[in-house]
């Protein structure tokens, strides 16, 4: 079984990344009007949350008045999701699909890849054919925005090991960066409970994004180094990408 599947059908999954909450997830979206003003709610085709996991970002995104679609590959994240959305159940659908092979024509405003829902596949074609189907779900001038760890900023601060205790008890985590890729070992203990868990993804780098864009019908918009909105440095946490299609 491939990685993403195993892990993120986990309940641990998401306790461990519970500190990524909707404060986060309005910030982005802040971010996200901020660059592509144009696009106001209810106004334009709908906006796709790719790999949108239990949905926080879809939310933000529908409580300010998108019609939003979410799509995910894994049950458990989208039942996570399903359990929040009647409040919004007017303007926001939940849908499993490959992020490889999108199930939808050239129908969105905007697409939205967000917290490193990218680089998981092994072979560079791979991830580049989600670069490609979303380029066919957009018409002309559509927007995605794609955040992704900054590789540099991932090579020069990873911490090779860190160990917490949460519900489900204690928590091993390891890290390192090989051939191209920060795999991340997660080990968890206790209650009579023995598992083992990994993480792999690419580390593309914007150089790297830039030439899938352009090699796709996208040229890129604009580049932060944070969901505040800060300058991309080798140094930023994060690399926010916009790209139009052309």
């Amino acid at each position: 079984m491939s990685w993403y599947k195993h892990w993120f059908a986990d309940e641990l999954y998401m306790d461990l990344y519970a500190h990524r909450d909707a404060a986060e997830a309005r910030q982005a979206i802040d971010l996200f009007e901020r660059v592509t003003g144009t696009i106001s709610g209810g106004s334009r085709s709908p906006l796709l949350d790719l790999a949108c996991g239990t949905g926080r970002h879809a939310f933000e995104l529908a409580r300010r008045g998108y019609t939003v679609m979410a799509a995910d590959l894994s049950p458990t994240l989208l039942s996570a999701a399903a359990r929040k959305t009647q409040r919004y159940r007017d303007r926001l659908s939940l849908v499993r699909a490959d992020m490889r092979r999108l199930p939808f024509g050239a129908c969105f405003a905007a697409v939205l890849q967000l917290f490193t829902a990218f680089g998981y596949f092994r072979t560079d074609a791979a991830n580049e054919a989600v670069v490609a189907g979303v380029r066919a779900v957009l018409p002309t001038d559509g927007w995605y925005m794609l955040d992704f760890l900054n590789a540099a900023d991932v090579a020069r601060t990873l911490e090779a090991r860190t160990e917490q205790h949460t519900a489900h008890g204690r928590v091993v985590q390891e890290r390192a960066i090989r051939n191209g890729r920060v795999e991340k070992r997660i080990r968890i203990s206790g209650d009579g409970r023995e598992e083992e868990f990994t993480e792999s993804v690419r580390l593309y780098t914007l150089a790297d994004f830039n030439g899938m864009f352009s090699r796709n019908g996208f040229a890129m918009a604009e580049v932060f180094g944070s969901y505040e909105g800060a300058v991309f440095r080798d140094t930023s946490p994060r690399c926010i990408m916009f790209a139009r299609t052309v």
